[in-house]
């Protein structure tokens, strides 16, 4: 297959280890899943970093920076750690050479505080609530604005977020769901993963424990699939509870659903992530019952076709059973 030669052997050798494959088609159609199941969840994502971004900033735009009512530079205004300060300044600054020597000089015009906002990577989130003091050596409140930031946990409070546990257990899940974008982004298996350790922060009276070890076969693959999914969809919920409703709805959350299974794992590898050329014409069919032969036939030999109507694309058929 052109396709595998073009992925490499060795790129598709873990997909034909784990999975227990020995042809070409079926670890090509096993690549196609995970392709087809980490988009699913870099949706979840998104909306997840959308809220989380949007969230701490109008907290912290309410309480420091200058500007509107609503979007402030908070961040010109917190003493951040240094890697923090240097993410800010990559954006708010251009480097330029002056009188022979480059340096960074502010841009002009200056990035507003959402342009600032919208440009910080996911990493730099978790990293936020270490902040401890503002430029006047004043302490933060963050179970104050916490509760404001998460106004869907389900225990939402002063109490509970002036816990230091608590606040290391929402990093520990900020940077989790940090950790699986980008593995997403850097095209690694979605599927492969290490030891899922407790929720929380390394410290002197507090150690982090495996709380599962690596998967060892497809059916834990999933099953830790799964739970990476709802960490990624509870901090959305806790974020936003509307957003949360609204993803639900959406396309994507019922496509995982349908990829994390073993009968969707089988079926790519039987039919290799391939399609069939000619459409299927939802006019050409008098019956239910002819049409649904016709797309079983087509799981099994093709694994995917385009769908029209009165000519004109309606959906794209892809049986996982």
């Amino acid at each position: 297959m052109s396709a595998v030669k073009a992925l490499s052997r060795a790129r598709l050798s873990n997909y034909r280890t784990f999975f227990g494959v020995d042809e070409d088609r079926a670890a090509y159609g096993l690549y196609c899943w995970n392709d087809a199941i980490s988009a699913a969840l870099s949706r979840a994502l998104g909306f997840t970093e959308v809220a989380l971004r949007n969230q701490f900033h109008t907290a912290l735009s309410a309480r420091y920076g200058v500007g509107g009512t609503i979007s402030r530079d908070w961040y010109a205004h917190l003493r951040l750690n240094p890697k923090s300060t240097d993410l800010i300044r990559k954006i708010t600054h251009e480097r330029r050479r002056l009188s022979g020597v480059y340096q960074l000089v502010p841009r002009s015009p200056a990035p507003s505080p959402d342009d600032v906002v919208s440009k910080l990577s996911f990493g730099f989130w978790p990293h936020v609530l270490d902040i401890s003091h503002d430029c006047a050596h004043r302490p933060l409140d963050w179970a104050e604005m916490l509760t404001e930031i998460m106004p869907g946990h389900r225990n939402n409070s002063v109490g509970f977020w002036n816990r230091p546990k608590n606040r290391d257990m929402l990093f520990a899940r900020i940077d989790f769901c940090k950790d699986l974008r980008n593995r997403i982004a850097h095209l690694e298996p979605v599927w492969k993963a290490g030891p899922l350790m407790t929720e929380g922060r390394a410290r002197i009276e507090r150690k982090i424990r495996v709380e599962r070890f690596a998967p060892a076969n497809p059916a834990e693959a999933l099953t830790r699939l799964q739970i990476a999914y709802d960490r990624v969809l509870e901090l959305l919920k806790w974020l936003s509870p509307g957003l949360h409703d609204v993803y639900m709805a959406g396309e994507a959350h019922h496509r995982f659903e349908s990829l994390n299974r073993i009968a969707a794992l089988d079926a790519y590898k039987r039919h290799g992530g391939h399609r069939r050329m000619a459409s299927v014409n939802l006019n050409a069919y008098r019956s239910l019952r002819r049409l649904k032969k016709e797309l079983r036939g087509i799981g099994r030999r093709h694994g995917a076709a385009e769908v029209r109507h009165g000519g004109l694309p309606l959906a794209r058929w892809i049986p996982v059973v």
